[in-house]
C-alpha cells in the first residue's frame, strides 16, 4: 500500500471552459504506483529515488465552499490522514508551473467567483496571522528540479480563491496539529499551472506526478565535519553564533556539500569561509547517518591538518572557539549530529583519530 495523497482541482471558472488543474486532478484519481524521480543531481535529494503513493481527487468548487472543503476533511479526526496534500490551480497569465511558497490571509478578488462573491481588501480568516508557509519540503522540490526552467518557485499566489484555499488548508494542518508518519507536518503544497496552450497537458501531469513523488519525501544532505588536532592532541570546537540555526550548539567546523562538489573541497571551503584558514582534509574518521522528521544528514568526519601556522580566526558563522583536551570533550553542548561521534572520540582517544 502507498502513501496516501489527497491531490485537488478546481472546476472551470470566469471566461474557462476547462480548468486544466481538474483535468489533471481527474487523470491521475485513483493513481496507485511507484512513481520514480530519476538520478539525484546533486547532494542535497529526496532520501529516496522513488515514492509508492495512493492518490486520491477531488475537485473543488470555486467560491467559498470548494476553499473550505480540504480544510473540513483535515478537521475530521475521524477519517484517515493523508502523508500529503497538493492543490492544483490555474494560473492563466504564467508560462511556468509555480510552486507556491506562501498563502497570505488576504482577499482581494480581480474577478467574481462562481457563486458571485468578489471580496476587496477582506481576509481569510481571523486567526491573526498574516502569512503561512508551506509545509512541503518546498527547497527540495527546488534542488530535484534545478535547472529545469518549466518550474518555478513563486511567493505570490494571487489574492483569489486559489490563496484562499491555501491559506484554509494550512491553517487546518497548523489548528489540528496534523502529522504525517515520519512526524513532519503534513506537506501541504499549492501549484499554479499554465494553461494547456503554454504547456501540453501530457507534459504538466508528468511533473505534477514527480512534484507528488517528491512532496512525501524528506531531504537527505552530504555533511562534512573537519577534526583540527593541534600538537598537544586537542580539537577545535567552534560554537554556531546567534544568526546562526541551532545558535549556541558546538560543532566540528564544516558544513553541507555544494553541487558538483567533492567532500575533501567541501571541509577545505568550509575551513576557509568560517575560519579564513586554508586546511586540508588527511583521512576519513567515521561517517554515520542522523535523521530528523524534516530531514536525514549523512555525515562524513575528516582528520585535517593546517596549512602552515593559523592566523587569528576571522569568524563568519561563529561566535566563539576552543581547543578541547580529550577530557573536555563533553564540556560543551553539541550538536545533536555530533554527540554520537564525540561520545566516539572519547571512546578511541584523540591520537587515534
Amino acid at each position: 500500500m502507498g502513501l496516501k495523497v489527497w491531490l485537488s482541482g478546481f472546476e472551470p471558472f470566469g471566461k474557462h471552459n476547462e480548468n486544466i488543474s481538474a483535468q489533471i486532478a481527474n487523470e491521475l484519481s485513483g493513481f496507485s504506483g511507484v512513481i520514480p524521480l530519476g538520478d539525484a543531481i546533486g547532494p542535497f535529494a529526496a532520501e529516496y529515488r522513488e515514492s509508492e503513493v495512493d492518490i486520491e481527487s477531488q475537485i473543488l468548487t470555486v467560491d467559498a465552499n470548494g476553499s473550505v472543503m480540504i480544510a473540513e476533511r483535515l478537521a475530521d479526526t475521524e477519517e484517515f490522514t493523508p502523508q500529503a496534500i497538493v492543490h492544483l490551480g490555474l494560473a492563466e497569465n504564467r508560462e511556468h508551473i509555480s510552486l507556491e511558497a506562501t498563502a497570505f490571509n488576504e482577499l482581494d478578488f480581480r474577478i467574481k467567483d462562481n457563486s458571485g462573491r468578489q471580496e476587496k481588501s477582506s481576509v481569510v480568516s481571523e486567526s491573526g496571522h498574516s502569512i503561512l508557509h508551506t509545509t512541503s519540503p518546498i527547497n527540495l522540490l527546488m534542488a530535484e528540479f534545478d535547472g529545469d526552467q518549466n518550474i518555478v518557485k513563486s511567493i505570490d499566489p494571487g489574492r483569489f480563491v486559489c490563496n484562499e484555499t491555501y491559506f484554509r488548508t494550512l491553517e487546518a494542518v497548523e489548528q489540528n496539529d496534523l502529522k504525517e508518519r515520519i512526524g513532519r507536518a503534513i506537506p501541504v503544497i499549492f501549484v499554479h499551472l499554465p494553461p494547456a496552450e503554454i504547456m501540453p497537458i501530457d507534459v504538466q501531469l508528468e511533473y505534477v506526478k514527480r512534484i507528488i513523488g517528491i512532496v512525501v519525501q524528506r531531504p537527505e544532505m552530504q555533511v562534512v565535519g573537519g577534526m583540527l588536532r593541534d600538537e598537544n592532541n586537542r580539537l577545535l570546537a567552534a560554537r554556531r553564533a546567534p544568526k546562526e540555526y541551532m545558535n549556541g550548539y558546538w560543532e566540528f567546523p564544516g558544513g553541507k556539500v555544494e553541487k558538483g562538489e567533492t567532500k575533501e573541497a567541501a571541509i577545505s571551503r568550509e575551513y576557509h569561509e568560517e575560519f579564513g584558514w586554508v586546511v586540508k582534509p588527511l583521512r576519513v574518521c567515521d561517517e554515520y547517518s542522523h535523521a530528523w522528521p524534516e530531514m536525514v544528514v549523512h555525515l562524513t568526519f575528516f582528520l585535517c591538518e593546517s596549512e602552515g601556522e593559523l592566523p587569528p580566526a576571522v569568524m563568519t558563522s561563529h561566535d566563539e572557539n576552543r581547543w578541547l583536551a580529550e577530557d573536555e570533550l563533553m564540556s560543551v553542548e553539541w550538536l545533536p549530529p555530533d554527540v554520537e561521534f564525540v561520545k566516539r572520540i572519547q571512546e578511541h582517544g584523540v591520537a587515534n583519530l
